[in-house]
Protein backbone atom coordinates (compact mmCIF):
# COMPACT_ATOMS: atom_id res chain seq x y z
CA UNK A 1 0.00 0.00 0.00
CA UNK A 2 1.11 3.31 -0.81
CA UNK A 3 1.81 5.66 1.89
CA UNK A 4 0.96 9.46 1.26
CA UNK A 5 3.23 12.05 3.27
CA UNK A 6 1.80 13.91 6.17
CA UNK A 7 1.67 17.70 4.98
CA UNK A 8 3.24 20.38 7.12
CA UNK A 9 1.45 21.40 10.82
CA UNK A 10 -0.21 23.89 11.40
CA UNK A 11 1.74 26.10 14.13
CA UNK A 12 0.91 25.16 17.67
CA UNK A 13 -1.60 27.44 18.94
CA UNK A 14 -3.16 27.87 15.47
CA UNK A 15 -6.92 27.77 14.95
CA UNK A 16 -8.71 26.07 12.37
CA UNK A 17 -8.44 27.41 8.87
CA UNK A 18 -11.50 29.28 8.29
CA UNK A 19 -10.96 30.31 4.95
CA UNK A 20 -9.91 34.19 3.46
CA UNK A 21 -11.00 37.21 4.55
CA UNK A 22 -14.11 38.99 4.17
CA UNK A 23 -13.71 42.12 2.16
CA UNK A 24 -16.83 43.80 4.72
CA UNK A 25 -16.94 42.39 7.95
CA UNK A 26 -20.41 40.20 8.82
CA UNK A 27 -20.89 42.93 11.48
CA UNK A 28 -20.34 46.00 9.80
CA UNK A 29 -22.53 45.03 6.85
CA UNK A 30 -25.62 44.01 9.22
CA UNK A 31 -25.27 47.30 10.59
CA UNK A 32 -25.38 49.00 7.41
CA UNK A 33 -27.89 46.94 5.99
CA UNK A 34 -30.17 47.86 9.02
CA UNK A 35 -29.40 51.44 8.51
CA UNK A 36 -30.34 51.73 4.87
CA UNK A 37 -33.46 50.44 6.03
CA UNK A 38 -33.89 52.56 8.82
CA UNK A 39 -33.86 55.20 6.88
CA UNK A 40 -35.79 53.73 4.40
CA UNK A 41 -38.53 53.47 6.51
CA UNK A 42 -38.30 57.06 8.06
CA UNK A 43 -40.55 58.93 5.81
CA UNK A 44 -43.14 56.18 6.57
CA UNK A 45 -42.94 55.66 10.06
CA UNK A 46 -42.28 59.06 11.32
CA UNK A 47 -43.71 62.47 10.96
CA UNK A 48 -41.21 64.40 8.96
CA UNK A 49 -42.50 67.68 7.67
CA UNK A 50 -41.06 68.01 4.26
CA UNK A 51 -38.92 70.81 4.98
CA UNK A 52 -37.15 67.80 7.49
CA UNK A 53 -37.36 65.19 4.22
CA UNK A 54 -35.93 67.49 2.09
CA UNK A 55 -32.76 68.32 4.17
CA UNK A 56 -32.35 64.50 4.48
CA UNK A 57 -32.34 64.34 0.69
CA UNK A 58 -29.58 67.00 0.47
CA UNK A 59 -27.72 65.58 3.17
CA UNK A 60 -27.74 62.44 0.88
CA UNK A 61 -27.29 63.63 -2.18
CA UNK A 62 -23.90 65.29 -0.91
CA UNK A 63 -23.08 62.18 0.91
CA UNK A 64 -22.51 60.63 -2.38
CA UNK A 65 -21.02 63.57 -3.87
CA UNK A 66 -18.25 63.61 -1.01
CA UNK A 67 -17.84 60.29 -1.11
CA UNK A 68 -16.97 59.88 -4.64
CA UNK A 69 -14.40 62.98 -4.30
CA UNK A 70 -13.05 60.97 -1.07
CA UNK A 71 -11.78 58.32 -4.17
CA UNK A 72 -9.48 61.32 -5.59
CA UNK A 73 -8.53 63.04 -2.86
CA UNK A 74 -8.68 60.54 -0.07
CA UNK A 75 -7.16 57.43 -1.82
CA UNK A 76 -5.50 58.74 -4.72
CA UNK A 77 -4.35 61.59 -2.90
CA UNK A 78 -5.15 64.16 -5.61
CA UNK A 79 -6.59 67.17 -3.92
CA UNK A 80 -9.45 68.58 -7.12
CA UNK A 81 -10.94 71.66 -6.79
CA UNK A 82 -12.50 70.97 -10.30
CA UNK A 83 -15.69 68.42 -9.20
CA UNK A 84 -17.80 71.28 -10.00
CA UNK A 85 -17.65 70.78 -13.70
CA UNK A 86 -18.56 67.66 -13.67
CA UNK A 87 -21.22 68.14 -11.04
CA UNK A 88 -22.37 70.39 -13.24
CA UNK A 89 -22.18 68.86 -16.70
CA UNK A 90 -23.96 65.72 -15.13
CA UNK A 91 -27.04 68.33 -14.44
CA UNK A 92 -27.44 70.04 -17.69
CA UNK A 93 -27.22 66.85 -19.53
CA UNK A 94 -29.73 65.28 -17.39
CA UNK A 95 -32.24 68.38 -17.31
CA UNK A 96 -31.63 68.45 -21.56
CA UNK A 97 -33.05 65.11 -21.37
CA UNK A 98 -35.37 65.28 -19.11
CA UNK A 99 -36.81 68.41 -20.94
CA UNK A 100 -36.77 66.21 -24.61
CA UNK A 101 -40.13 65.65 -26.61
CA UNK A 102 -41.11 63.01 -25.20
CA UNK A 103 -38.96 63.40 -22.15
CA UNK A 104 -36.38 60.69 -21.20
CA UNK A 105 -37.31 58.95 -17.78
CA UNK A 106 -35.52 60.51 -14.98
CA UNK A 107 -33.25 57.75 -13.85
CA UNK A 108 -32.40 57.05 -17.41
CA UNK A 109 -31.55 60.35 -17.80
CA UNK A 110 -29.41 60.82 -14.67
CA UNK A 111 -27.48 58.00 -15.55
CA UNK A 112 -26.42 58.96 -18.93
CA UNK A 113 -25.72 62.86 -17.59
CA UNK A 114 -23.10 61.13 -14.73
CA UNK A 115 -21.63 58.94 -17.96
CA UNK A 116 -21.30 62.26 -19.36
CA UNK A 117 -19.79 63.79 -16.64
CA UNK A 118 -16.90 60.88 -16.81
CA UNK A 119 -15.86 61.04 -20.02
CA UNK A 120 -15.99 64.63 -19.91
CA UNK A 121 -13.53 64.24 -16.96
CA UNK A 122 -10.57 62.34 -18.98
CA UNK A 123 -10.01 65.90 -20.13
CA UNK A 124 -8.01 66.25 -17.09
CA UNK A 125 -5.98 63.20 -17.86
CA UNK A 126 -2.56 65.23 -19.03
CA UNK A 127 -2.96 67.01 -15.41
CA UNK A 128 -2.20 63.82 -13.52
CA UNK A 129 1.29 64.15 -14.51
CA UNK A 130 0.99 66.96 -11.83
CA UNK A 131 0.98 65.79 -7.93
CA UNK A 132 0.39 67.88 -4.78
CA UNK A 133 -0.61 71.57 -5.26
CA UNK A 134 0.40 71.65 -8.65
CA UNK A 135 -2.97 69.51 -9.56
CA UNK A 136 -4.96 71.26 -7.03
CA UNK A 137 -4.24 74.62 -9.09
CA UNK A 138 -4.66 72.92 -12.45
CA UNK A 139 -8.13 71.77 -11.12
CA UNK A 140 -8.92 75.15 -10.49
CA UNK A 141 -8.12 76.43 -13.54
CA UNK A 142 -10.13 73.40 -15.38
CA UNK A 143 -13.21 74.67 -13.02
CA UNK A 144 -13.24 78.32 -13.86
CA UNK A 145 -12.61 77.32 -17.45
CA UNK A 146 -15.62 75.12 -17.66
CA UNK A 147 -18.11 77.85 -15.42
CA UNK A 148 -16.90 80.39 -18.25
CA UNK A 149 -17.76 78.07 -20.91
CA UNK A 150 -20.91 76.51 -20.15
CA UNK A 151 -22.41 80.17 -19.40
CA UNK A 152 -21.76 81.28 -23.01
CA UNK A 153 -23.20 78.06 -24.15
CA UNK A 154 -26.46 79.44 -23.91
CA UNK A 155 -28.36 76.94 -26.47
CA UNK A 156 -27.15 74.47 -23.72
CA UNK A 157 -26.97 75.93 -20.43
CA UNK A 158 -29.62 78.75 -21.38
CA UNK A 159 -26.35 80.87 -20.39
CA UNK A 160 -27.15 83.64 -16.89
CA UNK A 161 -31.31 82.69 -17.27
CA UNK A 162 -30.46 78.85 -16.55
CA UNK A 163 -32.49 76.31 -17.20
CA UNK A 164 -36.61 75.13 -15.43
CA UNK A 165 -37.51 71.50 -15.63
CA UNK A 166 -41.05 70.25 -16.03
CA UNK A 167 -42.18 70.61 -11.97
CA UNK A 168 -43.58 67.01 -11.22
CA UNK A 169 -45.56 67.20 -8.20
CA UNK A 170 -44.58 63.73 -6.63
CA UNK A 171 -41.22 63.93 -7.44
CA UNK A 172 -39.40 65.78 -5.00
CA UNK A 173 -40.49 63.19 -2.46
CA UNK A 174 -39.57 60.03 -4.64
CA UNK A 175 -36.08 61.63 -4.44
CA UNK A 176 -35.15 61.11 -1.21
CA UNK A 177 -35.60 57.54 -1.65
CA UNK A 178 -32.99 57.57 -4.85
CA UNK A 179 -30.75 59.55 -3.27
CA UNK A 180 -30.80 56.88 -0.18
CA UNK A 181 -30.13 54.49 -2.61
CA UNK A 182 -27.40 56.05 -4.73
CA UNK A 183 -25.60 56.84 -1.36
CA UNK A 184 -26.12 53.38 -0.36
CA UNK A 185 -24.24 51.98 -3.56
CA UNK A 186 -21.47 54.62 -3.52
CA UNK A 187 -20.72 53.40 0.17
CA UNK A 188 -20.47 50.08 -1.15
CA UNK A 189 -18.10 50.90 -3.75
CA UNK A 190 -16.19 53.15 -1.03
CA UNK A 191 -15.10 49.37 0.91
CA UNK A 192 -14.96 47.59 -2.51
CA UNK A 193 -12.29 50.66 -4.03
CA UNK A 194 -10.56 50.30 -0.19
CA UNK A 195 -10.19 47.01 0.18
CA UNK A 196 -9.69 45.43 -2.74
CA UNK A 197 -6.47 45.18 -5.04
CA UNK A 198 -7.76 48.81 -6.41
CA UNK A 199 -7.34 50.53 -3.33
CA UNK A 200 -4.27 49.09 -2.04
CA UNK A 201 -2.70 50.47 -6.06
CA UNK A 202 -4.34 54.04 -5.29
CA UNK A 203 -2.57 54.00 -1.75
CA UNK A 204 0.92 52.79 -3.39
CA UNK A 205 0.23 55.79 -5.89
CA UNK A 206 -0.91 58.48 -3.31
CA UNK A 207 2.66 57.25 -1.40
CA UNK A 208 4.94 57.32 -4.28
CA UNK A 209 3.74 57.12 -7.68
CA UNK A 210 7.73 56.38 -9.14
CA UNK A 211 7.90 53.64 -6.84
CA UNK A 212 4.17 52.22 -7.22
CA UNK A 213 4.90 52.20 -11.20
CA UNK A 214 8.22 50.43 -10.24
CA UNK A 215 6.73 47.41 -8.64
CA UNK A 216 3.99 46.83 -11.53
CA UNK A 217 1.00 49.21 -10.75
CA UNK A 218 -0.17 51.26 -13.79
CA UNK A 219 -0.37 54.65 -12.25
CA UNK A 220 -2.03 55.58 -15.05
CA UNK A 221 -4.75 53.07 -15.60
CA UNK A 222 -5.74 53.51 -11.92
CA UNK A 223 -5.56 56.86 -11.81
CA UNK A 224 -7.85 57.66 -15.05
CA UNK A 225 -10.35 55.10 -13.56
CA UNK A 226 -10.97 56.62 -10.38
CA UNK A 227 -10.99 59.66 -12.32
CA UNK A 228 -13.75 58.86 -14.81
CA UNK A 229 -15.72 56.62 -11.72
CA UNK A 230 -15.46 59.83 -9.26
CA UNK A 231 -16.53 61.97 -11.82
CA UNK A 232 -19.95 59.92 -12.78
CA UNK A 233 -20.78 59.17 -9.56
CA UNK A 234 -20.71 63.53 -8.86
CA UNK A 235 -22.07 63.62 -12.33
CA UNK A 236 -25.76 61.34 -11.53
CA UNK A 237 -25.20 63.56 -8.10
CA UNK A 238 -25.71 66.53 -10.39
CA UNK A 239 -28.51 64.91 -12.39
CA UNK A 240 -30.40 64.45 -8.94
CA UNK A 241 -29.63 67.99 -7.94
CA UNK A 242 -31.02 69.37 -10.71
CA UNK A 243 -34.62 67.23 -10.55
CA UNK A 244 -34.62 68.00 -6.83
CA UNK A 245 -34.70 72.26 -7.49
CA UNK A 246 -36.37 71.87 -10.44
CA UNK A 247 -34.04 74.88 -11.93
CA UNK A 248 -30.42 74.91 -12.05
CA UNK A 249 -28.12 77.37 -13.70
CA UNK A 250 -24.25 77.54 -14.82
CA UNK A 251 -23.33 79.85 -11.96
CA UNK A 252 -24.45 77.50 -9.19
CA UNK A 253 -23.68 74.51 -10.77
CA UNK A 254 -20.62 74.99 -11.99
CA UNK A 255 -19.53 77.72 -9.18
CA UNK A 256 -15.91 77.60 -7.55
CA UNK A 257 -17.83 77.13 -4.22
CA UNK A 258 -19.29 73.77 -5.47
CA UNK A 259 -16.05 72.44 -5.46
CA UNK A 260 -15.07 74.01 -1.95
CA UNK A 261 -17.64 72.25 -1.09
CA UNK A 262 -16.64 69.19 -1.76
CA UNK A 263 -13.29 69.65 -0.35
CA UNK A 264 -14.78 70.78 2.90
CA UNK A 265 -17.04 67.61 3.32
CA UNK A 266 -14.24 65.23 3.08
CA UNK A 267 -12.06 67.57 5.30
CA UNK A 268 -14.60 67.57 7.86
CA UNK A 269 -14.95 64.11 8.08
CA UNK A 270 -11.96 63.41 7.56
CA UNK A 271 -10.03 62.49 4.09
CA UNK A 272 -8.83 59.16 3.20
CA UNK A 273 -11.86 57.12 5.03
CA UNK A 274 -15.20 55.68 4.61
CA UNK A 275 -17.37 57.18 7.73
CA UNK A 276 -15.72 60.52 8.04
CA UNK A 277 -17.05 62.62 4.25
CA UNK A 278 -20.69 60.54 5.56
CA UNK A 279 -20.45 62.86 8.44
CA UNK A 280 -18.89 65.82 7.03
CA UNK A 281 -21.84 65.46 4.52
CA UNK A 282 -24.32 65.74 7.05
CA UNK A 283 -22.73 68.66 9.13
CA UNK A 284 -22.19 70.57 5.53
CA UNK A 285 -25.56 70.81 4.53
CA UNK A 286 -26.53 71.58 8.19
CA UNK A 287 -23.97 74.61 8.76
CA UNK A 288 -24.89 75.49 5.02
CA UNK A 289 -28.09 76.03 5.56
CA UNK A 290 -27.77 77.89 9.05
CA UNK A 291 -24.78 80.45 7.55
CA UNK A 292 -26.94 80.87 4.10
CA UNK A 293 -30.06 81.63 6.88
CA UNK A 294 -27.75 83.72 8.70
CA UNK A 295 -24.58 85.13 7.05
CA UNK A 296 -25.22 85.10 3.25
CA UNK A 297 -22.95 87.16 2.46
CA UNK A 298 -19.94 85.55 4.24
CA UNK A 299 -20.20 82.09 4.18
CA UNK A 300 -17.60 81.26 1.70
CA UNK A 301 -14.95 83.16 4.57
CA UNK A 302 -16.47 81.05 6.84
CA UNK A 303 -15.75 77.94 4.78
CA UNK A 304 -12.18 79.17 3.97
CA UNK A 305 -11.60 80.14 7.90
CA UNK A 306 -13.70 76.23 9.27
CA UNK A 307 -11.07 74.46 6.77
CA UNK A 308 -8.07 76.39 7.84
CA UNK A 309 -8.55 75.39 11.71
CA UNK A 310 -9.64 71.87 10.69
CA UNK A 311 -6.35 71.67 8.96
CA UNK A 312 -4.60 72.99 11.88
CA UNK A 313 -5.80 71.08 14.64
CA UNK A 314 -7.68 68.01 13.67
CA UNK A 315 -6.22 66.77 10.22
CA UNK A 316 -8.39 63.77 10.59
CA UNK A 317 -11.79 65.74 11.27
CA UNK A 318 -14.23 64.55 13.15
CA UNK A 319 -12.80 60.90 12.66
CA UNK A 320 -9.83 61.85 13.98
CA UNK A 321 -11.67 63.62 16.74
CA UNK A 322 -13.61 60.25 17.48
CA UNK A 323 -10.56 58.03 17.41
CA UNK A 324 -8.85 60.50 19.59
CA UNK A 325 -11.66 60.49 22.25
CA UNK A 326 -11.70 56.38 22.08
CA UNK A 327 -8.27 56.04 22.65
CA UNK A 328 -8.67 58.93 25.53
CA UNK A 329 -11.45 56.55 27.09
CA UNK A 330 -9.39 53.42 26.88
CA UNK A 331 -6.38 54.59 28.66
CA UNK A 332 -9.04 55.99 31.12
CA UNK A 333 -10.12 52.43 31.70
CA UNK A 334 -6.83 50.78 31.60
CA UNK A 335 -6.04 53.39 34.66
CA UNK A 336 -9.43 53.48 36.47
CA UNK A 337 -8.95 49.00 36.30
CA UNK A 338 -4.98 48.96 37.47
CA UNK A 339 -5.62 51.07 40.45
CA UNK A 340 -4.42 49.00 43.11
CA UNK A 341 -5.20 49.22 47.03
CA UNK A 342 -2.14 49.60 49.13
CA UNK A 343 -2.09 47.17 51.79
Amino acid sequence: MTRIAPGPSPPRGAGPWRGPPSIVPISSALAFVIGVAALAALPLVTRITPYERNLCTLALLMVSGALAWNWMGGYLGQVSFGHAAMFGLGGFVAARLVMMEPPTPAPLAWLIGGLAAGVFSLGAHPMLRLRGPYFSIATIGVGEASRLFFTYWEEFTGGASGLSLPIDPGMKAQLYWWALGLAALVVVASFLIRRTTLGLQLLAIKADVDAAADVGVNATFCQDLVMVLSGTVVGVTGGLWASFFSFIDPQDMFGFDRSIGFVLMSVIGGVGTILGPVLGAVVFVLLRQFLLASYPQLYLGLYGILLILIILFEPLGLTGLGQRLARALRRHRRGATGVVAAP
